[in-house]
């Protein structure tokens, strides 16, 4: 039972007869020391409430907290800390986080007294509505710790009503606050898919031609209009393919679907498309989109305009539409 009674009911019951119990001033008889040891037993049994574990805004013992709602809705008055000069216990405990962690709202004094022990403070016998702590905390860094001071308060039942730190970084080593997730990495830049823009060779050049001069006024035109569209525009880089009809040998073919994207990209160049990020190939008749088999040549040639083309392809950076 011994165990069980706080600091005063200890000295009363270390008392020999006639003695006089500090938190009463004066003495006490047989009949009385005996009566001042049921009411400390029955005072540690007559608790109850609702507890609360928040930080005095202030790091100052002494200072109080803001008055602030308790568990039933009620207000509560501002929270004072004594000086830890004044504690019985000054250099106070290393206390399981484990037991902190269960305080809860309705606790008794016998509860809280088998979680933290006696409170470090004389607080009194009869009635007593506080119990204070001092606990310390090892921050992890060597030996080092920080000093705590935690206040208890019961309700007119003497239940557990609230608990407070002197300090937030106290009540972060019981509940450490959750640690907001970072945000996920941006996605990395999607480069557009290439634009084509497909050009008939029969509208940008004279019929079996490929040079500069043989471009039409037609085609001059519409080159012009590209021209300045990749100008104003953040491009990666600008491929001209030529080609083809089936006509000829694949070598001629080869060769004129050169000459042709050739001419447009120094044509584009020439209308102020940066020459490092143009580019020409020729495809000869490889890549066909109709398939003719017109028996008259005039008829064939004309079914095979389609696959006489030349192809701009526009790369767009990454980020870009």
């Amino acid at each position: 039972m011994s165990e069980q009674i706080p600091h005063a009911c200890r000295a009363a019951a270390a008392l020999p007869p006639g003695g006089a119990i500090p938190a009463l001033g004066r003495p006490v008889g047989g009949s009385r020391r005996s009566a001042a040891l049921a009411a400390c037993v029955v005072a540690l049994t007559v608790l109850g409430g609702c507890s609360m574990f928040r930080s005095s805004p202030s790091s100052s013992p002494s200072a109080a907290a803001p008055s602030a709602a308790n568990g039933n809705g009620a207000a509560q008055s501002a929270v004072t800390f004594p000086a830890r000069d004044s504690a019985s216990l000054k250099e106070g405990t290393f206390v399981n986080l484990d037991n902190l962690r269960q305080m809860i709202p309705g606790m008794t004094k016998t509860q809280v007294y088998d979680l933290l022990g006696p409170p470090h403070f004389s607080e009194g016998v009869f009635g007593v509505r506080t119990w204070n702590y001092i606990f310390n905390f090892r921050t992890g860094n060597g030996n080092e710790f920080i000093t705590c001071q935690y206040q208890l308060r019961f309700d007119k039942e003497m239940r557990t009503e609230a608990g407070n730190w002197n300090r937030r970084e106290c009540a972060d080593f019981v509940f450490p606050r959750p640690v907001a997730a970072p945000p996920p990495p941006a996605p990395a830049p999607v480069k557009p898919a290439p634009r084509q823009i497909t050009l008939g060779a029969d509208a940008l050049f004279a019929f079996d031609r490929s040079d500069l001069a043989s471009i039409s006024p037609e085609g001059r035109r519409r080159l012009d209009e590209i021209g300045k569209e990749l100008r104003s525009v953040d491009v990666e880089r600008v491929r001209v393919i030529g080609h083809a009809d089936r006509l000829g040998s694949a070598a001629y073919n080869d060769r004129l679907s050169e000459e042709r994207a050739s001419t447009v990209v120094r044509y584009l160049v020439n209308a102020g498309v940066p020459s490092g990020q143009i580019s020409s190939e020729g495809r000869g008749s490889r890549e066909p989109v109709v398939q003719c088999n017109q028996r008259s040549r005039s008829e064939l040639i004309a079914c095979l305009a389609p696959n006489r083309r030349v192809v701009i392809e526009i790369h767009g950076k990454a980020g870009t539409s």
